[in-house]
């Protein structure tokens, strides 16, 4: 008479006792288990790769610092340009957020003035800082689209001193 085999759904069911199928089963399970490791691994790489990438977009999209504005040379009734560099952000300013980007120039004529104009990301930022910035003698503040301006003088007469900070305006005054 032949060996009488159990079947189930028309597989071997207990060869060697059961040893088989337990190894097929195990191999199985072994094989599910790397292909979700493999697939979450997948989906944490993409997920990371587009946050990484998303993020670079966002940085590259956004405003860029203002550039540093040309100043007038000179300006009438004498006033002339003395140097005009990068400067420290000027004391007056309050801090935080993100600091500006500072330019300073100094002007000799009928006195002698010190300009400090700082460049902002965005208007908001040069709003917020001409609203915060502390008050002080012989100093004017003012903003122009993305540039805060401080001036501070000397011995100048007030006619001189308003034809130099309009001549300021108008240079940074947003086209």
């Amino acid at each position: 008479m032949p060996p009488i085999r159990n079947t189930r759904h028309g597989t071997p069911g207990f060869i060697c006792g059961g040893a088989f199928v337990f190894g097929l089963n195990a191999l199985y399970l072994l094989i599910n288990y790397f292909a979700a490791v493999t697939l979450k691994t997948d989906v944490s790489l993409r997920r990371e790769t587009f946050s990484l990438l998303l993020a670079v977009l966002l940085t590259a999209c956004g405003p860029n610092p203002a550039a540093k504005p040309d100043l007038p040379q000179s300006v009438s009734p004498g006033w002339t340009l003395g140097s005009f560099g990068d400067a420290l952000v000027p004391q007056e300013l309050p801090p935080g957020g993100t600091p500006p980007q500072c330019w300073k120039a100094q002007y000799a004529g009928p006195g002698s003035a010190d300009v400090w104009v700082c460049g902002y990301k965005v208007t908001g930022g040069a709003f917020d800082a001409v609203q915060r910035a502390r008050a002080e003698a012989q100093t004017v503040k003012f903003q122009e689209g993305r540039y805060l301006v401080l001036v501070k003088w000397n011995a100048v007469p007030k006619t001189s001193l308003t034809a130099l900070i309009r001549a300021i305006q108008k240079t940074l005054h947003p086209k």
